[in-house]
């Protein structure tokens, strides 16, 4: 049997995840390893860790050279060597001039950084990406010489990132991360955004959105920008961090099909439309796993699941893809965020259930409150996407919601798992378990949810605040005291539906249950006023 050729296109994350498991699949194919920098697989993850000091070493980021690969997986890596150009026809692609042909070919160019188009910006010394070791580099080199202003362009995964790496460094600096839209982290709920900001801004960090950048002065070191509403911001340090755009055109050029979104078509094997050619890291849409649509996500899950699937087809193996959730998880000083699954549905069928919950024990000192927000469908109770904000144990939590979606579990199932349990790590009845108990309750009738949305302006409500101490603009009635005053309560609904109103939510759907025992029509703000 003839020893088949394999190249790789892109040594940074995906490229030499699928050459180890190409090697993995076929210990006889000759496998080449083409990258244009002059290392591979370094931890892309990490940048904003050793920026923190979290990360004592660059070296530790730089994680396998080219030499663990030919000893450990009998890869050839060339590196400095650029791909311009593929024959798709003639199973050759044009390696800096050099012809070099394959059997099969896997393509990992990964993203690239949007570029901000304001004249001045790429050009100025000390503004930078935040994508490559070249980038931490330079950024702390300048951090050495006495930078202390620092400005962070853009507000998604990248730039939070970033933003928190430079809240963690010591002496502190002033950071200020600035968002073109209306608010940071738009991926998540606008609950879970502002729970972001608060976060950084208690950290020292300045956070403001609607600004649009439309020029920089200072020639070759950006000292000022400026945007369009007028106001001006003065830098030592600038981190443009605008999000990714997945890196597309070498394929695009050979003939291959794209989405809509830009991402690279593949199919279920991670093959191209092109004969002998696969794809994957950030540069492939993948299938949603919830909605069955394609989506494209640069999340290092999907690139090393793409990764995989491609590697091993690629030297004869038979691997499929599956449904994607598009997971995601980002730390914004003192919260961490998580989302999973389909969360931006507002159909009629889907409803949403918010609890509050501790992380752990609360009677260990270190506990903090947790918020989990899941999305199931109503009539069958199936679990289609979560998110949650916390401190430590957050993504345990997402990690288990996340794996309760790809096995359509519902909601009822959530209320029954049993988790592990000891005091440091969570509650015996953990917050998975209780949304699912809320979201059971709701979909059977017992405790309907009202969103703030739906309360806030509606003449038809009777809001009732079931806490300790009169809420603003509501009658109190304590859920201590409901029980002997539901005559009140009966001729307070004789008005519309009685909304039971709490800090958490908890106490409100309490009294929720109560009072619908007793026949009062009635629900509760899911989330509370938190």
């Amino acid at each position: 049997m003839p020893v088949s050729k394999i190249v790789v296109i892109g040594g940074a994350f995906s490229g030499p995840a699928a050459a180890a498991r190409a090697r993995e699949t076929d210990e006889r194919a000759e496998i080449l390893l083409l990258e244009r920098a002059s290392g591979v697989s370094y931890a892309i993850g990490g940048l904003a860790h050793a920026l923190g000091g979290e990360v004592d070493s660059l070296a530790k980021l730089d994680r396998e050279k080219a030499r663990f690969f030919r000893d450990t997986y009998n890869v050839e890596v060339r590196t400095g060597v650029e791909v311009v150009a593929i024959d798709a026809a003639r199973h050759v692609v044009d390696a800096s001039g050099e012809n070099v042909p394959y059997d099969r070919l896997v393509v990992a160019t990964g993203a690239r950084s949007i570029v901000l188009p304001v004249e001045g910006l790429s050009e100025a010394r000390n503004v930078f990406r935040f994508r490559r070791l070249s980038d931490l580099k330079g950024i702390l080199r300048l951090l050495e010489r006495g930078a202390k202003r620092v400005v962070v362009l853009g507000g998604g995964y990248f730039g939070v990132e970033a933003a928190d790496g430079f809240l963690r460094r010591r002496p502190k600096l002033r950071v200020t991360l600035v968002e073109r839209g209306e608010r940071i982290l738009q991926d998540f709920s606008p609950r879970a955004s502002l729970r972001a900001q608060e976060s950084l801004e208690a950290a020292g960090a300045r956070v403001l959105a609607n600004r649009n950048l439309i020029s920089v002065s200072g020639g070759k070191i950006a000292r000022e920008l400026r945007f369009e509403d007028g106001t001006t911001l003065p830098a030592d340090l600038v981190v443009v961090a605008a999000g990714v755009e997945p890196r597309t055109d070498l394929l695009k050029r050979a003939g291959a099909k794209t989405r809509a979104d830009g991402s690279l078509w593949i199919d279920s094997r991670c093959s191209t439309s092109l004969p002998d050619i696969y794809a994957c890291g950030v540069a492939v849409g993948v299938e949603h796993a919830v909605t069955g649509k394609t989506f494209w996500t640069a999340q290092a899950a999907v690139a090393d699941r793409t990764a995989q699937v491609a590697g091993a087809n690629a030297a004869g193996g038979d691997e499929r893809l599956g449904g994607m959730l598009g997971t995601a998880i980002v730390r914004a000083a003192g919260v961490v965020l998580a989302r999973t699954g389909w969360t931006h549905g507002r159909e009629p069928e889907v409803a949403v259930t918010r609890i509050h919950a501790p992380s752990h024990d609360p009677f260990l000192p270190d506990a903090s409150d947790m918020s989990v927000e899941i999305h199931f469908d109503r009539r069958q109770g199936r679990l289609l996407g979560a998110e949650v904000v916390g401190g430590p144990g957050t993504d345990k939590r997402i990690d288990v919601l996340a794996a309760a979606i790809l096995g359509r579990l519902g909601v009822s199932d959530l209320a029954r798992i049993d988790l592990a349990y000891q005091a440091p790590f969570a509650v015996a009845r953990d917050a998975v378990n209780v949304a699912g108990t809320v979201a059971s309750a709701t979909r059977s009738g017992k405790a309907r949810a009202y969103s703030a949305a739906e309360v806030e302006g509606a003449k038809d409500f009777v809001v009732v605040d079931v806490d300790a101490k009169r809420g603003p603009g509501a009658p109190a009635i304590p859920l201590e005291e409901l029980r002997e005053r539901l005559a009140e309560l009966r001729r307070l609904a004789e008005k519309g539906p009685v909304v039971f109103r709490s800090a958490t939510g908890r106490r409100g759907y309490l009294a929720a249950r109560i009072a619908a025992d007793s026949g009062i029509a009635c629900g509760y703000l899911s989330g509370g006023t938190r």
